[in-house]
C-alpha cells in the first residue's frame, strides 16, 4: 500500500481489518493438521463481535445468539445468528448461555426480536453454497418480521474469496436472492485472494427499470486494484479505460478531490440490482455503512459519518512521442530554441536576484495540416497552434544553490561545466478524442548559451 494516503485513521482501520484477518490466518493453521476440522468462518467469528462490540457506540450490544419473538410457541424451533447487533439501553438479556470459561464474546444471548437492529451470518469463503445457506439462514426471521426494530437490516460477511472461485458467475447470481430476505442490505468480502489489499461490498439496489444484461460481465468476481487500467492523462482527466473498472471521489479540501479506485461486476434482475465492488476504502465504507443504518441515516444525509478513507495515488500515463516524419490528417510540431526577443539571444540568466532565473524562449512550429492544441505544463495552460503558424513562448527557471560555500553564484556553477535541463511539450489534434502525442529534449546550458541536444 505504497502508493495509498487516506483520512485520519486511514491506517488504524486497515489495521483492524488485518488483525481480523490475521486472527482468521491463525485459526486457519492451528486446524490445518487437526483430525477434526472446524468450520474457520465459526473461529473468527467472536473476534468481529469483539472489534464490532469496541467500534459500535455503546448503546449498542454485539453477541451471538438468538433472536425471541412475541408470543414465542416453544413448540417452534428458535434459530442461532452469528452476529446480533441489539440496542443494549433498552433490551433485557432473557438468556445466556456458556460458562465461566467463555468469553464475553463467546456467549450466547437470547433478545428479544423488537430490540435487535441487525444481523450478520459469518462464512469464511464466498461460494454459491455458503451464499445460499447464509440467505436461508437470513430468511428465517419472515414470520416475525413485523416485530423486529424498524430500523432492522441484515447481510453476511465473507472472509475470503479464492481465486480459484474468482470466475464462478454463480456466485454474483446466488446473491441476487437476498432481493427476497427481509432487511437484507448486502455485506462484505474483507479479502480477495489475488490482492489482499482490498475488501469488497455487496450491495442491494433498486432499479428504476429491468435493465439489458446482455453487455454487463459477471466474471472474474475480483481483480487486484493495481492492475486496473485507470490512470491520468496528459492533461489530468481520469481514464476508466477498464471492463468493471470505476472511481469513488471524496472532496478533501476546497479544491482537491482525492479518487479510490475501484473494480466490480453487477447483476441485475428485475427492479433490482446486486453489486460487487472492491476496493482498499471498502472496509472503511462498511463501517460508515453501518453505523449509518443503525441511525437510519440515508445515503445523502450530511449527518453521515466519513473517516478512514484510503485513496489511491493515480498514475499519469504518459503520452507517446512524435512521429519522425509528419502524417496525413495529424499535427506535426517542429521545436527549437528561438534567437531573439528583449535581450537578443537565446538564454538570459538573471544572476543578481537571491533566487538566479533561466530564461529561454521555444520555438513550436505546426507543420502538419491539422491544428493543435499544445501546451508545456499538464494543460493548466494551452494555446491553439494552426497548420503553417509558429508560436513562441518563454521557459523560465528559478535557480536554487545549494552548496553555498562552494558556489558564490550560478555563474559559478556554469563554469565547471554545462548542465542539462529537460523540456517537454505534449499535443493533441483539435476536434478529436484527445490523443495525445509528446515531444522530449533536453537543453544543454553552458555558460552564456543553450542549445537542445
Amino acid at each position: 500500500m505504497n502508493n495509498c494516503y487516506g483520512q485520519h485513521g486511514w491506517k488504524e482501520f486497515h489495521r483492524n481489518r488485518k488483525n481480523i484477518l490475521d486472527e482468521f490466518d491463525k485459526i486457519l493453521e492451528q486446524t490445518a493438521n487437526r483430525p477434526i476440522q472446524v468450520a474457520h468462518g465459526q473461529g473468527v467469528e467472536a473476534y468481529l463481535r469483539k472489534w464490532l462490540s469496541e467500534f459500535l457506540p455503546k448503546k449498542y450490544g454485539v453477541t451471538s445468539g438468538y433472536i425471541i419473538p412475541n408470543l414465542y410457541d416453544d413448540s417452534e424451533k428458535i434459530y442461532h445468528y452469528d452476529i446480533i447487533i441489539y440496542n443494549r439501553l433498552d433490551a433485557p438479556v432473557l438468556w445466556t448461555e456458556g460458562n465461566e470459561d467463555n468469553s464475553e464474546q463467546g456467549k450466547y444471548r437470547a433478545i428479544p426480536a423488537k430490540h435487535v437492529v441487525a444481523v450478520y451470518e459469518v462464512k469464511s469463503r464466498l461460494t454459491k453454497p455458503n451464499v445460499s445457506e447464509s440467505l436461508d439462514k437470513l430468511s428465517q426471521t419472515k414470520d416475525f418480521s413485523d416485530q423486529l426494530n424498524p430500523l432492522y437490516s441484515c447481510g453476511v460477511i465473507f472472509i475470503e474469496l479464492k481465486e480459484s472461485d474468482n470466475n464462478r458467475e454463480s456466485i454474483i447470481k446466488e446473491l441476487i436472492k437476498g432481493k427476497d430476505v427481509f432487511g437484507f442490505s448486502g455485506g462484505m468480502v474483507l479479502r480477495y485472494e489475488g490482492d489482499n489489499t482490498c475488501t469488497a461490498l455487496i450491495n442491494i439496489f433498486d432499479v428504476a427499470h429491468k435493465e439489458e444484461d446482455k453487455n454487463k460481465h459477471y466474471k472474474p468476481l475480483a481483480k487486484p486494484i493495481d492492475d486496473l487500467n485507470i490512470y491520468m492523462t496528459e492533461d489530468g482527466s481520469l481514464q476508466l479505460a477498464e471492463q468493471g473498472g470505476g472511481a469513488k471521489f471524496v472532496a478533501t479540501s476546497e479544491n482537491n478531490w482525492s479518487v479510490s479506485k475501484q473494480y466490480g461486476v453487477i447483476f441485475n434482475k428485475g427492479n433490482k440490482s446486486v453489486h460487487l465492488s472492491w476496493s482498499r476504502s471498502n472496509f472503511s465504507d462498511f463501517c460508515i455503512d453501518l453505523l449509518s443504518a443503525l441511525e437510519g441515516l440515508p445515503y445523502n444525509d450530511k449527518k453521515r459519518p466519513s473517516f478512514g478513507q484510503i485513496f489511491d495515488s493515480i498514475e499519469r500515463k504518459k503520452a507517446p512521442t512524435q512521429s519522425a516524419t509528419p502524417e496525413k490528417g495529424k499535427p506535426f510540431l517542429d521545436l527549437k530554441l528561438y534567437e531573439g526577443g528583449e535581450h537578443g539571444g537565446k538564454l538570459k540568466i538573471d544572476s543578481d536576484s537571491l533566487e538566479p532565473t533561466i530564461t529561454f524562449l521555444i520555438s513550436v512550429e505546426n507543420k502538419g495540416d491539422v491544428t493543435a492544441i499544445i501546451s508545456d505544463d499538464t494543460f493548466k495552460s494551452s494555446c491553439d497552434l494552426e497548420p503553417g503558424k509558429t508560436a513562441i513562448k518563454p521557459v523560465s527557471l528559478k535557480a536554487i544553490i545549494k552548496d553555498n560555500d562552494k558556489h558564490n553564484s550560478i555563474m559559478d556553477i556554469l563554469k565547471e561545466g554545462p548542465f542539462e535541463i529537460p523540456y517537454r511539450l505534449v499535443y493533441y489534434p483539435i476536434d478529436t478524442d484527445k490523443e495525445f502525442y509528446a515531444i522530449e529534449k533536453n537543453a544543454q546550458i553552458k555558460e552564456g548559451d543553450i542549445e537542445f541536444i
